[in-house]
């Protein structure tokens, strides 16, 4: 009967052992990837390095932010719809002007927030322009 007893304990000991490693590696994995993903969303890293590929979308008028950052990364501008929602959060940019923007993949999420907050390439005065007098 006492070997019973003692094997009954050590079994009981090593479930119990066994459940804490499991555990704690289940914590790593979350740390590792809650790491991983805060990482992401305060990095302002880019697809591609400089110079990077110029890519113009078209906005249609109902277009949420969600939904553009799904067409970016869907066009390879951003890494990640998730993130870029994220960061919408962050830098308050929380709608989209309908219109055509130009975008570069080697900008960073900043930047694209920032082309996103002044609106549609065609609202833009053309400062290229060059009118002659005569």
């Amino acid at each position: 009967m006492e070997k019973n007893n003692s094997s009954k304990g050590v079994a009981k000991a090593s479930f119990k052992f066994f459940q804490y490693v499991v555990m704690i590696v289940i914590l790593i994995v979350c740390a590792t990837l809650a790491f991983r993903f805060g990482s992401a969303v305060f990095s302002n890293s880019s697809v591609e390095e400089p110079p990077g590929t110029d890519k113009t979308i078209t906005v249609v008028k109902g277009t949420t932010i969600g939904d553009l950052g799904e067409m970016l990364e869907e066009y390879n501008i951003i890494n990640s719809a998730t993130v870029f929602k994220v960061q919408a959060v962050i830098y308050g940019v929380d709608e989209v002007k309908p219109g055509t923007y130009n975008f570069n993949n080697s900008k960073g999420g900043e930047e694209l927030f920032k082309i996103i907050s002044a609106g549609p390439e065609e609202a833009k005065p053309d400062t290229e322009e060059v009118t002659e007098i005569e």
